[in-house]
């Protein structure tokens, strides 16, 4: 018995060791120029595209960042709405769709695809977030790479896991929703929503 407490007791010390550990960060020589780009790394904010972004929790210190930038639109990942208080008067849409990152999900990725869709055919500037700007926003960016830009899988994904944002490989449920199926899905209910 005493045997089988201590192989237990080591393997829930290597998940929790596991879970907290993030994927290498390829160097500034290895990263290819398309990444995103570092605004800030102490709050995990990255310029995407010209027009969308992407950061861990923002506060209300963020404000002059997100004006300087002209953002119109933070779209929260993170199960619980933490930004309705500190920017619900600044003149911002905020979009809540609670994901746990444990059961993000293709349909999750899709209702992220349709608010990018609407802010880009409106011109409108995006920051996407969840609680640290990692393994949800890095999905949601990936996701984002692939059908808006043209980006392969492997390419997306590389970003996603050895970008510098601080992607935990013990989510391989995260790397499994980019089965061609779920992509082509996503494409089609963005096309035809009906």
């Amino acid at each position: 018995m005493k045997k089988y407490s201590r192989t237990i007791l080591m393997l829930t010390l290597s998940m929790s060791v596991t879970g907290c550990m993030s994927s290498p960060s390829w160097t500034e020589q290895q990263r290819p120029k398309q990444w995103a780009t570092v605004i800030d790394r102490k709050i995990n904010l990255y310029q995407v595209s010209p027009w969308l972004y992407r950061s861990e929790q923002p506060s209300n210190a963020l404000m002059p960042t997100l004006q300087h930038n002209q953002i119109h639109t933070i779209i929260n990942l993170r199960a619980r709405d933490a930004d309705t208080q500190p920017f619900a008067q600044k003149n911002l849409a905020l979009v809540h769709i609670p994901i746990h990152t444990w059961s993000i999900s293709r349909n999750d990725l899709l209702q992220v695809m349709k608010q990018l869709q609407a802010a880009q055919a409106q011109h409108q500037n995006v920051l996407i977030h969840c609680y640290h700007g990692s393994d949800r926003t890095g999905a949601s960016i990936a996701m984002y790479r692939i059908i808006f830009e043209g980006w392969s899988e492997a390419d997306a994904l590389a970003e996603m896991k050895h970008g510098g944002f601080g992607f935990h490989p013990i989510w391989i449920n995260i790397e499994a929703l980019f089965r061609p199926e779920n992509i082509k899905w996503i494409r089609e209910q963005l096309a035809n929503p009906s």
